[in-house]
This record gives C-alpha cells, sequence and structure tokens, in this order.
C-alpha cells in the first residue's frame, strides 16, 4: 500500500506523513512536541494539513521516533478540537483528549520497524494449528516469579516454554489494543492500533510475537470491529460532527455492547481493513479473531475480508459467528468460525443429558467444506469460564447451563474424581474430534475454586475474590496430571494425519452403555476412537467395538484413565494389541468417563 494512501503517521525520508479522515473539519493540523507527556505551556511545532477528498494529510521535516503528537481540528463554527490521531501505533494512555484538552495524553510518532530482526517463521496450515487462548494481563503474575498484579507482554513470553510442553503450537490472546483503562478483558477498545499501554509498547508486542515464533507458536490476534462506547473511544465525535456519535459510527448496527461503527462507509472499512492489516504487516501476526461479527454488516464485512485473503493468502482469518453458519466461510470468506455448541453440547453430554446423542451431533462439519472450518471448544473459551458479574452472568448459580464457569466446577469440583476425569476425556475428544481444538488458560491444569474465586476467571479481583490464573497449583499433583493428559492428547494427534483430516465414520453407537465409537483416517492412517461417557467400565478386555468394516490390529495410543492421567493402572489396553474379529468388533477395556484411542496396525 502506498505511504499516501496509508492514514496515521509514517517516517520517510522527508520527515513524517501525516494523514487522518475528518470530512466535517474546516482546518486540520498536526502539533508536535518533545516530551514525556503532552504539556500545553511547553513550544509545539504546528503544521497545516492538506484537504482532499475528507481527508487530511501532510509531510513534516524534523521528526523522530518518540515525538508526541496531536490533531488540532477547527470546525466550520470556529471550534477548536484537540484529537488523539485514530491510526496512532502508540499512545500514552487510554485518557480522552476531546473532552479534556489539558490531557497529558498524546499520539507517539513510531520508529521504522524495517531492521527488526525477524525470526523465520512459517504459518502453520488451519488443519495443523492446537489453539491455547490466553488473556496478557491475567496469564502471569499470580503465584510465580513476577509477583505482579498485572502482567506484561513480557511476562507472558516466560510462559512460552510451558504451552510448548504441552504441545500447543499457537496462542491467541483477547484483544491487545489500548482499551479504556488500565484493566480489562480488551473488548471495549479505546484506541484500536495502539497496543494497551498497561502491557507494554509496540516493540514489546512485537518482541512478544517474534518470541512465540522463536518458541514454535504462532499468534492469532483478536480484533474487536463490532461496537465502541461513547465514553472510551478516540473514534466518538471525532470531527466536531456529532450526529449518533459523529463520522465512525453514525447509522451503525446497535449491538447488545453498544453502537455499532458506520460499516456502510467506505472510509470506516478502510478503516478496519488498514487496523487488520497492521498486524499482519507490522507485528507478523498469523492471523485474526474477529469479535462477534453477527454483529456487523455480512455484505460490508465480506469485502474487507476479501481484500485481506487476496493480500494475505498464507495467513488465518477466524470468526465469532454465533451461532456458527457455513455462510461465513462461503460469502464471508472466513477460513473458520467458532462453534460454541460444542461446548454446551459437551457439558450437557458430561451431565448425562443423552450423552452418546449430543456428542455425536457435534462431531462433524455439516455444510462447512472441511473439518478445520469449526474451532470448538469443548471445556469452553473465555466467554464461558470468565465473568464480569461476580458470579451472575446469564443467571449465575441459578442456571446451570448458562452459568459462566470453569467446566471442573461446572462438573463437581477439582477435589471429584469424576470431574477430573470427565475434563481429561473432554480434552481428549476436543483433538480426536474433527475441528480445530482450542484450550482456554487455566484449564489444562484444573484452575478452579477456590483457588479461582467461585470458578470463574476475570481480570483480577472482584467482589468474591481473585481470578486470576494461579501458578501455586498448575504444578501440583491434580494440576500435573491434567497437563501430562494434555500433552499426550497434543502427542497423538501431532502423530496421527488422521486425527486433522476432513474424515469421520461413527462406527459404534451403544446408548444403553452409554459408549461412542468413530474412525478418522488418512492414507494408511487410521485411527478408532472409543468414547465411554457413563460411569460403568469394561474390563478383561471384553467390550467389543465397531470398526466400521476396517480389519487388521488396533495399538493403544491413548487412555485418558492412566494412571499417569489421574485414573488407574489397566484402565485401558497396554501391550494388548487385538484385531478386529469375524462380528466387525475389536475387544478392549473401556474404562468409565473415558477417550481411548486406538491406531490401526
Amino acid at each position: 500500500m502506498d505511504v499516501a494512501d496509508r492514514i496515521g503517521c509514517w517516517l520517510t525520508p522527508a520527515g513524517a506523513f501525516f494523514r487522518v479522515w475528518a470530512p466535517h473539519a474546516a482546518e486540520v493540523s498536526v502539533v508536535l512536541q518533545a516530551g514525556d507527556g503532552w504539556d500545553s505551556a511547553q513550544p509545539v511545532t504546528t503544521q497545516a494539513l492538506a484537504p482532499d477528498d475528507g481527508y487530511w494529510s501532510a509531510t513534516v521535516a524534523g521528526v523522530s521516533p518518540g515525538h508526541l503528537y496531536r490533531f488540532r481540528l477547527t470546525t466550520a463554527d470556529g471550534t477548536v478540537l484537540h484529537r488523539l490521531d485514530p491510526a496512532a501505533r502508540d499512545v500514552l494512555s487510554s485518557e480522552l483528549t476531546r473532552d479534556d484538552p489539558s490531557s497529558r495524553n498524546a499520539s507517539v510518532v513510531q520508529p521504522s520497524i524495517k531492521d527488526f530482526e525477524w525470526a523465520p517463521f512459517e504459518t502453520p496450515r488451519f488443519e495443523n494449528l492446537i489453539i491455547y487462548q490466553l488473556h496478557v494481563g491475567t496469564f502471569a503474575g499470580r503465584g510465580d516469579e513476577h509477583g505482579t498484579g498485572w502482567a506484561t507482554f513480557a511476562q507472558v513470553e516466560s510462559k512460552f516454554g510451558y504451552l510448548r510442553e504441552m504441545g500447543f503450537n499457537c496462542v491467541q490472546p483477547l484483544p491487545v489494543q489500548e482499551y479504556a483503562m488500565d484493566r480489562s478483558w480488551g473488548y471495549n477498545p479505546a484506541s484500536f492500533f495502539a497496543p494497551e499501554s498497561s502491557y507494554g509498547s509496540p516493540a514489546d508486542l512485537r518482541h512478544f510475537v517474534d518470541a512465540a515464533h522463536r518458541a514454535g507458536l504462532a499468534v492469532v490476534f483478536d480484533v474487536v470491529y463490532n461496537h465502541f462506547g461513547a465514553s472510551d473511544n478516540v473514534l466518538w465525535d471525532f470531527d466536531g460532527y456529532r450526529e449518533q456519535g459523529g463520522i465512525y459510527v453514525e447509522g451503525g448496527q446497535q449491538t447488545p455492547w453498544g453502537q455499532g461503527p458506520a460499516w456502510w462507509k467506505q472510509e470506516v472499512q478502510d478503516y478496519f481493513q488498514q487496523n487488520a492489516r497492521m498486524y499482519f504487516e507490522e507485528y507478523r501476526a498469523d492471523g485474526l479473531r474477529f469479535d462477534a461479527t453477527t454483529q456487523i454488516n455480512g455484505q460490508h464485512l465480506s469485502g474487507v475480508v476479501g481484500r485481506l485473503r487476496d493480500e494475505f493468502p498464507d495467513k488465518h482469518l477466524i470468526a465469532e459467528h454465533l451461532p456458527d453458519d457455513p455462510w461465513i466461510i462461503k460469502a464471508g470468506r472466513f477460513g473458520a468460525t467458532w462453534c460454541a455448541d460444542a461446548h454446551h453440547e459437551a457439558q450437557r453430554a458430561l451431565a448425562g443429558q443423552d450423552p452418546v446423542r449430543r456428542i455425536r451431533d457435534i462431531l462433524g462439519w455439516d455444510g462447512y467444506d472441511h473439518a478445520w472450518n469449526l474451532v470448538k471448544y469443548l471445556l469452553g473459551s473465555h466467554d464461558d469460564v470468565g465473568d464480569q458479574q461476580e458470579g451472575h452472568a446469564e443467571g449465575g448459580p441459578e442456571d446451570w447451563d448458562r452459568r459462566h464457569r470453569y467446566l471442573i466446577d461446572q462438573l463437581g469440583g477439582r477435589d471429584d474424581w469424576t470431574a477430573r476425569a470427565k475434563c481429561r476425556l473432554a480434552w481428549a475428544l476436543n483433538v480426536t474430534m474433527p475441528g480445530t481444538p482450542m484450550l482456554f488458560m487455566g484449564t489444562e491444569c484444573l484452575q478452579a475454586a477456590p483457588h479461582v474465586a467461585d470458578g470463574y476467571w476475570h481480570d483480577g479481583v472482584d467482589g468474591r475474590g481473585d481470578h486470576r490464573f494461579d501458578w501455586t497449583i498448575a504444578g501440583d499433583p491434580l494440576g500435573t496430571q491434567m497437563r501430562r493428559l494434555v500433552g499426550a492428547a497434543n502427542a497423538a494427534r501431532w502423530a496421527n494425519p488422521a486425527l486433522r483430516a476432513d474424515d469421520l465414520a461413527v462406527t459404534h453407537e451403544d446408548h444403553d452403555n452409554q459408549v461412542l465409537g468413530f474412525v478418522r483416517a488418512s492414507g494408511d492412517n487410521a485411527v478408532l476412537v472409543v468414547v465411554n461417557l457413563g460411569d460403568r467400565s469394561f474390563g478383561d478386555h471384553g467390550y467389543g467395538v465397531s470398526t466400521g468394516g476396517r480389519d487388521g490390529r488396533w495399538t493403544q495410543v491413548l487412555c485418558t484413565q492412566d494412571a499417569a492421567f489421574g485414573g488407574w493402572d489397566g484402565a485401558g489396553n497396554a501391550f494388548h494389541e487385538p484385531s478386529t474379529q469375524p462380528d466387525g468388533r475389536v475387544y478392549v477395556n473401556v474404562p468409565k468417563w473415558s477417550v481411548t484411542v486406538f491406531r490401526s496396525a
């Protein structure tokens, strides 16, 4: 993209090029100052910008990295407005200047990144992702070497080895753009192009991505283009035009969380396209997850997504399109969408509600071209585990089905053996069933009450207690068993291409005993997955599972009830390599509340 078409501030051989959209302004200038914070009493450099079809731009000589700047807009009636750059790559804080010109906040000129030494890294194909979702501010600092109430990009980097040891190859942080205040989940964007100042600088974020790549982790950023609030966003009433919130907002879709942007305007589409481009060009992101795409006009969104797909064909674009619909892939041009039903139906199945039917019904990818088009998270995402209403989101304690808690707490708590077995089952099923697996932080080590207050995640302390990731239990005996299971299950997915293929045959349904079996194959690799969703164990290698016509010998590659994971010795089929019998079944041990995986020898 030519610099003349870009918005924001760009260093050039002649100085710095500034460009901003302000169609209702009569005059626009850029005002620059050196220092650590804006000081209206100190000298400034002012340069008028030239108008061009609603945009204003100019090249200013003598600008250096670290200079502070603002835009000064004059309206038709002579009112002077002080504004942060809507496309600033960095700001000092989320504090706004529009209602308080005496604020010390400012946009910050960034250095060129052309000399940044990126580690070589190739974005994995989507079917080869196992995603770990985390929140930067709460993933480090509690019960670890950092000892802080709020984590930074750098501190989270120190945990990348922990993720790789379990076999994850992709990290997906909750939104990292500047948001209002210094503590949040991130879904209240204040400045879209700047990283959250409490996490670190643009340089820190680049280092975060580079460190992830060096560790073998792809990075998918979470972007929020569907809403923003009137009180905390740099775009609101930007150029003095105040109808319905101004040029970026008027006519936008009303959402449950606030007014939506004016996606019907080409300038707004261009704004978000350039924001998405920034993550790929300036931070080497491997993908973007678009929040709540049902709250954006599909036609307008698909145009932006289509351009991004054309420009960055090897990068991944994921929609949170709920309930999921193949439209978002086929017409919307996304590569994948979240599938929330998989979590909710799995939770119900694990509670004994028609379990075989519920699990069977979430195995497939009906209407989609590929199994990996669906991101499945059986143990819950941040939406399912997190609660911003002190435990009372969506009915709270009164509505088990909609309650926001870690799955382990939903099923009986960390001290309940059966609840732990069900969580092991859930993750093993997640990585062996069709779909792209994702796990929310803490699930892998059974973060739960009382260590995580009330059993739900939140961005710190509320009236119920502390809800951050607690590293003191990540390595305790119960946490270690679950982490060991997660690592073994992930390893089984990596070792068997069948588990990443567009293939599925449900071969066994035993509703009386609550046992389900399915086969997945890719070339010479065939895998049989046996899921016991009940309290009865079957020993003496006496339970027959239909293999769907596949003959030959079978070797166990995973059993979630092995002693190393918290089960018992002899639960599975170690040293037992049964063959398919004339009745079309293979006879094996099937322990209660388990997933047992066999590979055709």
